[in-house]
């Protein structure tokens, strides 16, 4: 039976095999991270990283997990509310629960620059609000109004923190016929041309565009050597393995191969929604993201599901979470070949058929 796989968020392609990556005397050092990067491969990434997203400084960290931690430790303390996205990735808030220093959340209205005034407005006096969004949206496919929460919260002292995991390595400025996803992969504040000196925080999986298992944390210098100096898993947690470090190394210095990787990754996600388009199925959302959401009612989505894998193709079920709805995701990649596309719209058309 052929296999066509659809579960892989390494929308980029890298696959960091033995051979195509720098050697290293040591996996890890065993060292807090604190004690510091005896190699320098972590300074220049950090350095790379911090120009990418246009932020003044960047560290790296084990996981978003880890990232978050540190984030919350700093971002919480003191007389802080909390303001979370309806349809924030859930690993920023899951690291919440290690935190003893934020003590008020409030959960706010998904992408509604408004709904955020109007609740930064009711705020006691001396409470400085942070507010955790997503970049980009996989639900809905759009991304996230930063310069007007900017707006908003700049006047009360206040910071944004974005989960910029669905489109750092992917998005940057002047999309164009040529590089349909812009320029460089800064992500959301990039493509937005948010400053450098905003106060705005990115923290970020590296695991998707590039395919290297760590995380990233960037923003102002002064919140970035607090975290480096006091943050938890900097102090109680080893940094990231070497190997970690040289995949993503080998990714982000591939710029002319990264530029040709995503638009190969855009022209497979526009030929997929149209083939779903003439097979009469709804996506989604209107752009031409890796994650691709085949709409389905709930009470057939896992039959569909079940009837895709035997006949070899993977899929994931999922529930939307800013939208009501269920729905088979299709994570493409730049490794999907048209024809591998072509036979699993026609397989599924097969299935919603039976």
């Amino acid at each position: 039976m052929t296999s066509f796989d659809f579960t892989s968020s390494g929308c980029l392609g890298y696959r960091h095999g033995p051979g195509e990556l720098a050697s290293w005397p040591r996996l890890t050092t065993g060292r807090p991270a604190i004690l510091g990067d005896e190699s320098g491969i972590g300074a220049r990434l950090v350095a790379h990283v911090a120009r990418q997203t246009g932020r003044n400084e960047a560290l790296l960290e084990v996981s978003t997990l880890h990232a978050f931690v540190d984030v919350w430790s700093v971002l919480g303390s003191g007389h802080t509310a909390l303001l979370v996205d309806a349809a924030a990735y859930p690993v920023g808030v899951m690291a919440l629960r290690a935190s003893t220093a934020v003590r008020s959340v409030e959960t706010v209205a998904h992408f509604e620059v408004e709904y955020v005034a109007r609740t930064v407005r009711r705020l006691p006096p001396g409470l400085r609000p942070v507010l955790l969004v997503d970049g980009l949206c996989p639900d809905c496919g759009r991304l996230a109004p930063l310069p007007g929460y900017l707006s908003v919260m700049g006047p009360r002292g206040g910071m944004v923190v974005v989960d910029d995991t669905q489109s750092l390595g992917l998005i940057g400025p002047g999309p164009r016929s040529d590089a349909p996803f812009g320029d460089g992969g800064g992500g959301a504040a990039a493509r937005q041309g948010v400053s450098e000196d905003a106060p705005l925080v990115v923290v970020a999986s590296t695991a998707k565009a590039f395919g290297a298992p760590l995380a990233v944390v960037a923003g102002p210098a002064a919140l970035i050597d607090e975290i480096r100096r006091a943050g938890p898993c900097q102090v109680h947690s080893s940094a990231p393995s070497a190997a970690a470090e040289a995949a993503l190394q080998n990714a982000v210095t591939d710029a002319a191969g990264g530029a040709a990787r995503r638009r190969r990754l855009a022209g497979a996600a526009r030929l997929f929604r149209e083939l779903i388009k003439v097979a009469g199925l709804e996506t989604a959302h209107s752009r031409d993201w890796p994650m691709q959401i085949v709409l389905i009612p709930g009470r057939d989505v896992i039959s569909a599901y079940i009837g895709l894998r035997r006949r070899g193709v993977r899929a994931v079920p999922v529930r939307r979470r800013c939208q009501p709805g269920t729905g088979l995701a299709f994570l493409l990649t730049a490794d999907h070949p048209s024809s591998v596309i072509v036979s699993a719209v026609r397989l599924l058309e097969e299935v919603l058929a039976s």
